[in-house]
């Protein structure tokens, strides 16, 4: 075989691969679910997430990025979730730093009787 017709070849086995179209585009994501929390407060509030310690400032609002492994925050000597409050379209939490965290719903539970 010649190098002309080895290359001819090698093109029509895979020139159709080339425009073969999926029946849907790649949908790009990464990992990341939460990309940072939005601490709010009362201005002056302590509390600690991710080893530091932070005071919500003048505003009532500080953002920090999220640590990868960090799942609770630390107020008033309490350590408290953080991925119970709505994460928005942009991957932050609001988290209203003093507050209780939302109760998970509790399930109804019905008691039979027999006579």
């Amino acid at each position: 075989m010649t190098p002309l017709l080895v290359a001819a070849l090698a093109t029509q086995l895979h020139f159709p691969s080339m425009f073969h179209r999926g029946s849907s585009a790649p949908v790009a994501s990464c990992g990341i679910t939460t990309v940072s929390y939005r601490f709010v407060g009362t201005p002056g509030t302590p509390f600690r997430y991710d080893g530091t310690n932070y005071v919500i400032p003048a505003n009532g609002a500080i953002e920090l990025l999220a640590g990868k492994h960090s799942t609770e925050y630390e107020h008033a000597g309490r350590q408290l979730p953080l991925e119970v409050w709505p994460r928005d379209e942009f991957g932050t939490r609001t988290v209203p730093v003093g507050q209780q965290p939302p109760a998970p719903p509790q399930v109804a539970t019905v008691q039979a009787t027999v006579h």
